[in-house]
């Protein structure tokens, strides 16, 4: 019995994928998406509450996944390294960005989804939450970098939100614009290396590794 309702929710979620990715949130027929699953509306109902429920369903792992990664910059990540700006740390980060490209690539569905579908649905400022989190966890670790290398050279808020911000989005235009996993690598890494050694000069550290 569990097996079957397994199945039937599967079946309903591919229904509603190809449904979202058409036509978006907005205009998605949940009429639709239960008749090609086979289903009545309300036999859909016994399994998913609302649309907004399908698309949580479709893209929340994703989400999941997003926030893994934005976990990075945060402070927990850099102080207890022996050297956080130094090009070990620095490897290890594009080490985390390829795996996150990797997890983007194979679920590519579920970032189109939220990035250009999810339109009047939960998630549908699902970028700019993402950016104000990593905000947060950038400023957060910049802070306690001037005060661990004495740094006296200001660098605002603003910039620093601008930077974080930026840095997000270059993950986003991996979706955006279609790259494979080579384009991703390449570009990514040119965006990390930009702005390690970019913050790097801004607070007046050491920037030749």
């Amino acid at each position: 019995m569990a097996d079957a309702s397994e199945e039937t929710k599967l079946k309903i979620l591919t229904s509603a994928k190809t449904e979202f990715l058409e036509k978006g949130f907005t205009n998605a027929s949940l009429r639709t998406i239960a008749a090609n699953a086979g289903l009545t509306t309300g036999a859909m109902y016994r399994h998913f509450k609302d649309k907004d429920a399908l698309f949580c369903a479709l893209v929340d792992d994703a989400i999941d996944e997003t926030l893994k990664m934005v976990k990075a910059g945060g402070l927990e990540n850099h102080e207890n390294l022996e050297d956080p700006i130094g090009g070990v740390h620095a490897e290890n980060e594009k080490t985390f960005a390829n795996q996150f490209i990797d997890y983007i690539l194979t679920n590519k569905e579920a970032f189109v989804l939220l990035l250009t579908k999810s339109a009047g649905s939960t998630h549908e400022n699902f970028l700019e939450e993402i950016s104000d989190i990593y905000t947060e966890n950038v400023l957060s670790t910049v802070h306690w970098m001037k005060q661990k290398f004495n740094v006296t050279k200001p660098i605002d808020d603003m910039s620093i939100h601008v930077f974080a911000t930026a840095t997000i989005n270059a993950f986003a235009e991996v979706v955006l614009h279609n790259m494979d996993k080579e384009e991703a690598a390449v570009f990514i890494g040119n965006i990390q290396e930009f702005f390690h050694f970019g913050f790097m000069h801004l607070l007046g550290l050491p920037c030749d590794d």
